[in-house]
């Protein structure tokens, strides 16, 4: 690969307590968390709206989110006050409720916002991190902070620091299958099985001679909660590198074309479907799994199969290993106990300065493929969020924090701790 050298003259900006780059579940609640705890707050998000897979992904159902209390609680619970939570499972959220109400409450606990603004690099001295550097339209600004939070997903701030992570399966490298969700009105269909797309669609083929094929088995039809609305968990791009760009590219391109495959097909051949309307894809691409750190603690399917809870959990997931594999089938979909989320799955092995919540923390193929669903996310971030505002308050690393203070603070947002 040939390199091009560049002189750059990167302006300043100020000081943070607690920066996060990422705003999505996890990210919103860091920065809500680390804000209401008084830490100076600066959230970073590459798109034009709050929220990830909640509002930019178009991904429903909030799932895991029935034992949380906190942030995770708060949202449900002004989310339904103004009927937008509800639907399918009773566990869906409307849309634009959702990117509302999360404006709100970032602006309410006075996190300093900016959108449309990527994390391109990171600051550090003697090893640790101090900072980021961001680009968006005022151009290219470096800001230090006590305290950094990689809510990115992709674990995007650890490799700009140079945080050791792990790719993928632990001995294939593969990565579970991208979904690119969309949302369909007109919607008179309740699902409850997870086969009956596919019975439905083996039924019309057969009934009309067409030879459509359904992208992945499981697939599921979302009812939101707003009048005959639904998303769809359809789409499967497979065989795709989640960490190129010129992939994501061809996955959202072959997502969009599979998402209008589907609706023709259901709406010119499945009775009952003859009213449906195309109201929108999705603008973020659904990225199962990339990158993950290598923490203080791995958590394994061992963990998750056994049920332990460790003494520093920050919160119990719930949710059922689901690996969406490079294959069209159903292999590795089994039920978990509840287990730990530990706060050392968040603190990497040697780099100061940062702190990772969401999928991206420690933990292997397996566990991640539970714990990556977006009420553990949130229960994260708010984990996190607190302990960068307790060490950036405290002068201390996370590795350092006496994890009676951070759940103390916990308890102190409504936190309910596992015990």
């Amino acid at each position: 690969m040939m390199y091009v050298t560049e002189e750059l003259r990167t302006p300043l900006g100020e000081f943070y307590d607690v920066i996060v780059a990422g705003g999505g579940p996890a990210g919103c609640c860091a920065a809500i968390a680390a804000a209401r705890a008084g830490a100076k707050t600066l959230l970073v998000e590459q798109s034009g709206c709050f929220g990830g897979m909640w509002t930019g992904g178009l991904v429903n159902p909030v799932y895991d989110h029935a034992n949380k209390t906190g942030l995770m609680k708060e949202i449900i619970t002004a989310l339904s006050q103004r009927r937008g939570f509800g639907g399918f499972i009773d566990s869906c959220c409307h849309i634009e409720d959702m990117k509302a109400l999360l404006d709100e409450m970032l602006t309410e606990a006075g996190v300093c916002l900016l959108t449309n603004t990527f994390a391109a690099g990171v600051l550090k001295e003697d090893g640790a991190i101090t900072g980021i550097v961001v680009e968006n339209k005022s151009g290219r600004t470096a800001y230090p902070a006590a305290m950094v939070i990689d809510c990115t997903g992709d674990a995007d701030i650890c490799a700009r620091a140079g945080v050791q992570t792990v790719f993928g399966d632990e001995e294939t490298g593969e990565v579970q299958s991208f979904t690119l969700m969309y949302q369909l009105g007109n919607v008179r269909f309740m699902q409850t099985d997870p086969y009956a797309l596919t019975k439905l669609v083996e039924e019309t083929n057969a009934r009309t001679g067409k030879n459509y094929e359904i992208p992945f088995t499981r697939s599921y039809i979302i009812q939101l909660p707003a009048d005959a609305q639904a998303v769809v968990m359809l789409t499967h791009m497979r065989n795709l590198d989640p960490l190129d760009e010129k992939d994501r590219t061809a996955a959202m391109v072959e997502g969009r074309r599979q998402a209008r495959e589907m609706f023709l097909y259901f709406k010119e051949n499945v009775p009952g479907f003859e009213e449906l309307t195309f109201t929108q894809t999705a603008s973020m691409l659904g990225v199962r799994e990339s990158r993950r750190l290598v923490g203080l603690h791995t958590i394994t399917i061992e963990d998750c199969l056994r049920g332990v809870i460790p003494s520093d959990s920050v919160t119990v997931a719930t949710f059922n290993v689901d690996i969406h594999n490079q294959k069209n089938n159903d292999q590795g979909y089994f039920d978990v106990q509840p287990y730990g989320i530990p706060y050392r799955s968040m603190i990497p092995v040697y780099a100061d300065g940062l702190l990772v919540a969401g999928r991206c923390i420690s933990g292997t193929h397996e566990a991640m493929a539970s714990y990556r669903v977006t009420g553990n996310c949130a229960a994260m971030g708010q984990a996190a969020g607190c302990a960068a505002a307790l060490c950036a308050k405290l002068g201390c690393q996370p590795r350092e924090l006496p994890f009676a203070d951070l759940r103390s603070l916990l308890k102190e947002q409504s936190v309910e701790m596992p015990e």
